[in-house]
């Protein structure tokens, strides 16, 4: 599937559909959630409706009935109609493929993804003009990251979603590959809180459930690789120190540590050693 091409929805219109299909705890014909959702408009195959439903089919995070009643499923079966971050966490899962591969997987989201989070937080913004202009065949194939400028919107607006961009406090319009939200679910979800952790394992599961990261594998087999498995990309070296500035994070450096990663900061010459991390703070939002 192509997630960035029209007439595929902008996630908020998702987000509503689902939170219309949680809001009644049952399977409902398309027709009923068009009159819901679209006033004035039958179950037509071209609306906002149609469209999002389909997408949601395609990633596994709904499915029709016989009789064409749809229903949520892949993680958001029980999702609360407030709970945006279930959302965002099912969504993520299902677009990079982590807990199963779907029949068709949305290879342009991922090919961007991968791309934007090798860039470097600290010191770069992005809008589609600097994309186009200056990076658009800096891919390790040399193809386009991005083919045409009706999809950067949708990208942007996609990875806001993720959690896996955001938008820059500073200038209007562009955005910066901070993955800093959804580091901090995944942690959230697979440590627990107040207890240390050997930083590669952390690295390890930042990786597995975030796998367009550097290091990642998807990231990898679109030929971002790092020269060592203990290094950690720009990106995810942002998050993890926005965390522990945040103060839901503690980054430690044990002097006598077998196994540590490299984080990158720019504020030093040399990388900054991190041998543990301890989730002070969850993802309650």
């Amino acid at each position: 599937m192509q997630l960035l091409n029209t007439p595929t929805p902008s996630p908020a219109i998702i987000w509503a559909v689902v939170r219309f299909l949680a809001s009644t705890g049952k399977p409902l014909a398309k027709n009923t959630i068009t009159v819901y959702l679209e006033p004035g408009e039958v179950a037509r195959n071209s609306g906002p409706v149609h469209h999002a439903l389909n997408t949601l089919g395609d990633l596994g995070l709904a499915v029709a009935s016989e009789d064409g009643a749809w229903s949520l499923t892949g993680g958001l079966e029980k999702i609360n109609v407030d709970d945006y971050a279930g959302f965002q966490r099912a969504t993520r899962a299902a677009i990079l493929g982590v807990h199963g591969e779907v029949p068709d997987p949305p290879e342009d989201m991922r090919r961007a993804l991968s791309w934007i989070l090798t860039r470097d937080p600290f010191t770069e913004s992005f809008n589609w003009a600097t994309v186009d202009q200056l990076h658009n065949r800096s891919a390790p194939d040399g193809e386009l990251v991005l083919t045409n400028d009706t999809r950067w919107p949708s990208f942007a607006a996609w990875g806001t979603a993720l959690g896996l961009l955001a938008p820059t406090p500073h200038a209007p319009n562009r955005h910066v590959p901070d993955c800093t939200r959804a580091v901090h679910q995944v942690l959230s979800d697979g440590l627990e809180r107040g207890r240390s952790t050997d930083s590669m394992s952390v690295l390890q599961l930042l990786r597995q459930n975030l796998p367009v990261v550097a290091g990642g594998g998807l990231a990898t087999s679109l030929g971002y690789t790092l020269d060592m498995p203990k290094a950690v990309g720009t990106a995810l070296s942002f998050a993890l120190m926005r965390g522990e500035h945040e103060g839901w994070l503690l980054l430690g450096q044990d002097s006598d540590a077998s196994v540590v990663i490299n984080l990158h900061d720019p504020e030093r010459s040399s990388a900054r050693i991190c041998s543990s991390i301890t989730l002070l703070e969850g993802d309650d939002a």
